[in-house]
């Protein structure tokens, strides 16, 4: 098992804004993700696969994602993994991933988001 920290330089949402009509918005931020573990197991010759989780904390520029929500807010995904081996540099991985955002009971009112992710990755090293 790995301890895992990481910096989110960047962070962007466009989503339908709730007190607002449904109005499409876009909002960005910024934040940091002190705290994550990543367990890595092979599976066979061919597979391994990842269980990873995190929590972070992200800094949005205006109230998030409606105005009684917070500029402050936090995140949790966790996410699994399965890599196979291409070559000897380079590995093939795909998985799914959740992420929850919202200011975690801090505000007047919890709104958050919800999302669910599929990816597939190329790692060349």
């Amino acid at each position: 098992m790995y301890y895992t920290a990481d910096l989110i330089p960047y962070i962007y949402f466009d989503y339908p804004k709730r007190d607002e009509n449904d109005k499409p918005t876009q909002i960005s931020g910024v934040g940091f993700s002190p705290i994550g573990f990543l367990l890595e197991k092979k599976l066979n010759n061919y597979f391994t696969y990842q269980l990873s989780i995190s929590g972070s904390f992200i800094f949005m520029k205006d109230e998030f994602p409606t105005d009684k929500g917070r500029k402050l807010n936090y995140t949790f995904d966790p996410s699994f993994t399965l890599q196979t081996h291409i070559t000897k540099s380079i590995k093939l991985a795909s998985g799914y991933k959740f992420h929850h955002i919202s200011n975690a009971q801090t505000g007047s009112e919890n709104p958050g988001l919800d999302s669910n992710f599929l990816y597939i990755s190329l790692i060349i090293k």
